[in-house]
């Protein structure tokens, strides 16, 4: 599934949007993606230079780890294990279980958007 990022000014727009979504899912439109509704802070917060790293890594490659993709990007298992959670948390991970390993695999395609 794809995962769609909406940037809002506030915490008033964001409830804008997601009444509007609402409305659309309660007409019976279908979701067909993921929807990820941030304001700047949060944005930032979520996608600091080293979150997006993460993210490509795992777009990039196969791991087999949390512990080989710690390795990979020369960081600490506890900061990236921290960061996959929070990932998970807004859907855009999961964590897929491999006998004695926890594998973090993306859900979908993720569209960051851009500012003009």
């Amino acid at each position: 599934m794809k995962v769609e990022i909406i940037l809002v000014k506030d915490k008033k727009e964001r409830d804008k949007v997601l009444d509007r979504l609402e409305k659309e899912v309660m007409a019976g439109k279908p979701l067909t993606k993921t929807h990820i509704i941030l304001t700047p802070e949060l944005f930032a917060k979520i996608f600091s230079p080293q979150k997006i790293r993460l993210l490509k890594e795992l777009s990039d490659t196969n791991c087999k780890s949390i512990t080989e993709l710690a390795k990979k990007l020369d960081r600490k298992f506890e900061s990236v294990h921290r960061d996959l959670k929070l990932f998970e948390h807004y859907s855009i991970i999961k964590f897929v279980k491999n006998n004695n390993s926890v594998i973090p695999e993306l859900i979908g395609h993720i569209s960051i958007p851009t500012v003009v």
